[in-house]
């Protein structure tokens, strides 16, 4: 039987532990190469997912648009300035039936010889009051600001209101607007007959 010296022995295990060394790298590499291969079958399998999911909502949506032409907001090929808007025709046509009630509504008020704005009684918000300054601040055709007296003040106040919560809606519009001593009062035949609420 050979007999083995030291040196050989020591050799032959240098070479084994440099073939083990070689084995584990290579085994290494071949892991990383399997990971790799993993990652970029899993980016493409996504990127093949994203893509069906983009070409369905496409079509769903190209789909849509044309069997609902209503959504669209404008027909195609139809271009709109800046400076216009698309509106519906029932849209047009609301305005239309409410402009006709409110010429209705006016007209009965000038039938009986009345102003819709000439209340003999009414709700405002009272704006100031002062005793030097009388001016009149708009004319007696269109009132909205209108003047009343109470004591020897001149009062002005804006808006008229058949009911005390309509014109507390405009009073606090008006407070925001800094007028913050602002209140509604109640006037009849251009006195204030009650004070603040």
């Amino acid at each position: 039987m050979p007999v083995l010296t030291e040196a050989e022995l020591n050799e032959l295990k240098a070479k084994i532990a440099t073939s083990e060394e070689s084995l584990a790298n290579s085994i290494s590499q071949k892991n990383k190469a399997e990971k790799k291969a993993e990652e970029s079958q899993k980016q493409k399998s996504v990127f093949m997912i994203l893509s069906v999911l983009f070409f369905v909502l496409l079509i769903g949506t190209y789909a849509l648009l044309y069997t609902q032409p209503d959504l669209l907001p404008v027909e195609i090929g139809t271009a709109v300035a800046d400076d216009e808007v698309v509106v519906k025709q029932d849209e047009i046509n609301q305005y239309q039936t409410t402009v006709t009630n409110l010429e209705q509504e006016l007209q009965a008020f000038k039938s009986r010889g009345t102003h819709p704005l000439d209340l003999n009684e009414f709700y405002a918000v009272q704006l100031g009051a002062f005793k030097k300054f009388d001016t009149r601040l708009s004319s007696s055709s269109f009132s909205l600001v209108r003047n009343a007296n109470f004591d020897d003040f001149n009062l002005f106040t804006l808006g008229v209101f058949e009911t005390k919560e309509e014109a507390e809606k405009l009073r606090n519009v008006v407070r925001q607007l800094n007028f913050r001593d602002a209140f509604v009062g109640q006037y009849k035949n251009g006195e204030r007959i009650k004070s603040k609420f």
